[in-house]
């Protein structure tokens, strides 16, 4: 069977290079091109800081374990992974002078050294008064330690030689409380490293600088946690501290570097020379995000078409709880407004007849208005639970923060359950009203983050439906007292549960395809890597029930083997919009089930998370979710389409244009 899987590490790189080839297409607008090329250098650095560094942690401790998925050893897969990144970070930088010799029609962004002489007089004042004093050299010596250099920032380091031909190394970090992207005149622009290394001789004043560098280095930033810490907040306070001595996983220097220097780096770090990147270009690419937002309003053309979110039309009374009162109402972000979402947070926090909120936070924004209303809500005296996931890799500080915000003003605030995370998105609202007490519920398959909810596609259901909020209550008592599972009725929840609806009804489509020959799955998620559902869908394709699979990002399943997986067909949208949404669909010989949830169908999501699922009954949202899926199956602009693991993007025929993330304001109102 192992040669329908591929490893899941491997199935990333194809997307990363998805979204590379984004910045290729020339249908999106230029500056939305660079763009693409900064969340592909994003996306590598997570890359580096968890999966690669977890790889290359089992290769130095020996590990002879192999890969399911990949077949290999660890080794053998830390070496297939680094040669095809590589290749790809090639691709990145030749993608990146095309990009910035395009944009030189509108912009300039140059060196130091093609400035003219007036030019180079006020950027070598500007240095000398305003960026010199940040900067600390540090020299080394064979009496000091080589310095702890933090993860991900930008450093210079130099070879230096004394009067008497002493060779001696310095560093020098490029500070990152300065923009790096200056600017020479309106027109003009050069990045802030280039004008430090142009300036080295004034730092080193009385030494000769043999030759000066940026690089970058990238650390394992995974943490090990203490799940049964006696105060675990405290403890991953801990940890995140820890995160910044992590190992070195991978050096990224300008290429005409010097032999020395690559050895005194790769010494000083005990880091492999397969691990150092040689580019040709600016260290660390996320800059150009920064230069999108200095030029964007400078030159027409250069940006996507303002889309502004529709505000819909059931929200637009005052009250959201009153619609809720009359109907559900299911919403489509980012083409519907996510003020529906803060709206309700805020009434129940005015109205002095709700007297509990409960919510989960996985991840949210610095400046949430979710979390301030919380943070009013528990002020003004109403019961306030809010159960922040401190393992949310990278938001772990943020929600820290209002996790310790909310206990200052009297919320019960719980940091997690214990060895699991708990990645559902959920919100109960409980209002006492003069028929009794009555449940609010929104659910929802993205974060509360309003920054996100601008660009990633997720669904949020409003509903009041009495078995779904007496579920959403056992659900939150639960998690909050780690009591026995409950007996959910139309809730579904993780570990495992989600796991055995799937299977179920993967089955159950399986039997009615064998009796009426009209099987169809749709699944729409980010990634699919878990080996028992997808032997499930090994057996229901060989069975031949149609399986449509629009997965964002990681596919471990090779569609289109003869045998086992050619009823299984793979595409991925990758678009202006990151594809969010999970949506499970099943015929049923017409009576079509349909699913929301917050669950891929990983491993990890399905048995070491609390995750939640609920089906869409109601035919007025069960039909506009259908409506998305066939939507996106007939996509034919952005969609990449999985042949035997090779993803080949779609190009339309002329006058059948399907633009999924575009076409979709369409069905909404």
């Amino acid at each position: 069977m192992n040669r329908v899987y591929t490893g899941r590490e491997t199935s990333w790189l194809k997307f990363n290079e998805r979204v590379l080839n984004e910045a290729l297409d020339v249908s999106n607008p230029l500056l939305e091109q660079l763009r693409f090329l900064s969340i592909f250098a994003t996306n590598l650095d997570e890359y580096f800081m968890i999966r690669v560094s977890g790889i290359y942690s089992q290769t130095k401790l020996r590990m002879t374990d192999i890969d399911m998925k990949s077949g290999m050893l660890p080794r053998e897969y830390l070496n297939d992974i680094l040669k095809q990144t590589q290749k790809l970070v090639k691709k990145q930088y030749e993608v990146y002078h095309e990009k910035i010799d395009a944009l030189s029609e509108h912009i300039k962004f140059t060196t130091y050294r093609a400035l003219t002489d007036n030019q180079k007089k006020r950027m070598t004042a500007y240095f000398q008064n305003f960026i010199y004093p940040i900067l600390t050299p540090i020299r080394f010596s064979p009496y000091l330690p080589f310095p702890l250099l933090p993860n991900l920032s930008v450093y210079i380091i130099s070879q230096l030689k004394d009067k008497d031909d002493r060779i001696s190394y310095s560093v020098v970090t490029v500070p990152k409380n300065i923009k790096r992207v200056v600017q020479v005149k309106k027109d003009t622009f050069i990045l802030l490293e280039d004008l430090i290394v142009e300036h080295m001789d004034y730092i080193y004043k009385g030494t000769e600088v043999v030759e000066a560098f940026p690089f970058r280095i990238t650390r394992d930033f995974d943490i090990a946690y203490n799940d049964q810490s006696d105060d675990f907040a405290v403890s991953v306070t801990k940890e995140l501290k820890n995160r910044k001595r992590g190992a070195a996983v991978r050096v990224e220097i300008q290429k005409d570097v010097s032999d020395h220097i690559i050895e005194f780096l790769n010494n000083h770090l005990k880091l492999p020379k397969k691990h150092v990147f040689f580019v040709d270009g600016p260290i660390d690419l996320s800059f150009l995000n920064e230069l999108y937002e200095v030029v964007k309003d400078r030159t027409k053309g250069l940006i996507y078409p303002h889309h502004p979110p529709v505000d819909p039309n059931v929200f637009k009374k005052p009250s959201v709880m009153a619609v809720m009162d009359k109907q559900e109402v299911l919403l489509l972000h980012p083409h519907h407004a996510y003020d529906a979402v803060v709206r309700l947070m805020m009434e129940a926090a005015n109205d002095p007849n709700v007297v509990a909120i409960k919510q989960t936070i996985y991840r949210t924004n610095k400046d949430s208005r979710i979390m301030s209303t919380l943070v009013k809500a528990a002020e003004a005296g109403k019961q306030v639970t809010v159960l922040f996931e401190l393992k949310a890799r990278f938001d772990e500080e943020n929600n820290l923060h209002w996790g310790s915000e909310l206990e200052r003003v009297g919320a019960h605030v719980i940091y997690g359950v214990p060895e699991l995370k708990t990645h559902s998105k959920l919100m109960l609202i409980v209002k006492n009203t003069t028929e009794g007490v009555k449940k609010y519920v929104h659910f929802s398959t993205g974060n509360y983050n309003e920054n996100n909810a601008k660009i990633y596609t997720d669904v949020s259901l409003f509903t009041t439906n009495d078995v779904v909020g007496n579920d959403v209550v056992q659900f939150f008592n639960y998690i909050s007292s780690y009591t026995q599972k409950p007996d959910y009725k139309k809730l579904i929840a993780s570990p495992h549960s989600i796991k055995a609806l799937f299977i179920e009804n993967v089955k159950k489509e399986v039997a009615y395809h064998k009796k009426y020959k009209n099987g169809h799955i749709i699944v729409k998620i980010n990634s699919l890597t878990d080996v028992e559902v997808m032997n499930e869908l090994i057996k229901a394709s060989q069975k031949g029930v149609k399986i449509d699979m629009i997965i964002r990002s990681i596919c471990c399943l090779i569609p289109g083997i003869e045998g086992f997986t050619e009823n299984i067909h793979v595409r991925s949208i990758v678009g202006r919009y990151l594809e969010h949404m999970r949506i499970y669909y099943f015929h049923a010989n017409g009576e079509e089930k349909v699913y929301i949830t917050s669950a891929d169908l990983m491993t990890r999501n399905m048995e070491r998370r609390i995750e939640t699922a609920l089906p869409v009954e109601k035919d007025e949202s069960k039909q506009l979710l259908i409506k998305l899926l066939k939507l996106q199956l007939r996509d034919n602009v952005k969609t990449y389409v999985n042949v035997q693991n090779e993803y080949h993007k779609i190009k339309p025929e002329k006058d059948k244009v399907v633009h999924s993330q575009l076409d979709l304001y369409e069905l909404i109102d």
